[in-house]
């Protein structure tokens, strides 16, 4: 990151990446996804939780090796420690499909676990949304609030009704490819696709090392996967954590 990334991190809380992803790659990633969520149907995302109205996937590190260029991205990472410092999770590597015409609308919230604030050690949470199809305000693109981080509460703490639009909010557009990076105590929320595609994302959620993970906010992999890691992977899934024992 530059200087002005470094600033527009710490006082609006995001920074955007474009044409992080090829298109090549968004092909390969979107095969993968689509045959996960064929082959698992309606128990799709039980791993983390389900979603009414929008299709999920869980515990992506567990397959397939193209999910590893996504959690353990350098220039995510760089990011995550700018936000928590060296020692992070990855939490929750998910993919998420809000279909065509759905009107599916998120309330306002963050993504330190269970509104975790920011504590002496400072921020606790980060998470990457890499777009997978273009993100716009009328497939229902994220809606965040620059600079909430700094607030200090919850969005439930504060407003009223979690559903309307914030008057500060912005949309984050970008193209399939591009990469949101954000604090998780950022207050942010998905809105209703209106239109005739799907919006499709990977999302990767991080922890800082020391805040709890229950089951479902961990990543389980099976022995024959877990092998081909590298250590520095093995680190940010926490495979070796004594929690995870």
């Amino acid at each position: 990151m530059n200087d002005e990334q470094r600033k527009q991190l710490d006082e609006q809380g995001y920074l955007i990446f474009k044409g992080l992803i090829s298109p090549e790659q968004i092909e390969v990633l979107l095969i993968r996804l689509e045959e996960l969520w064929a082959a698992e149907g309606e128990k799709a995302g039980e791993e983390n939780y389900m979603e009414p109205g929008v299709r999920r996937l869980a515990n992506l590190a567990n397959k397939g090796d193209l999910f590893r260029e996504v959690y353990a991205h350098p220039q995510v990472l760089e990011v995550v420690q700018a936000v928590m410092g060296p020692e992070m999770r990855a939490s929750m590597v998910n993919a998420r499909d809000v279909p065509p015409r759905t009107g599916v609308r998120m309330p306002f919230h963050m993504d330190s676990d269970k509104g975790r604030h920011r504590d002496e050690k400072g921020f606790s949470a980060a998470t990457a949304i890499w777009m997978l199809d273009p993100f716009r305000v009328e497939n229902g693109a994220t809606a965040f609030v620059p600079g909430s981080h700094l607030i200090g509460k919850s969005p439930k703490q504060v407003l009223s009704d979690l559903n309307a639009s914030h008057p500060d909010e912005i949309i984050v557009e970008g193209q399939a490819g591009d990469v949101l990076v954000f604090n998780g105590h950022c207050w942010h929320a998905g809105r209703p696709n209106l239109t005739e595609g799907h919006r499709r994302a990977l999302l990767v959620h991080y922890l800082r090392a020391d805040v709890p993970r229950p089951e479902n906010r961990r990543q389980h992999l099976d022995l024959e996967n877990a092998a081909g890691l590298s250590s520095r992977e093995r680190e940010l899934l926490g495979l070796d954590d004594e929690a995870n024992d």
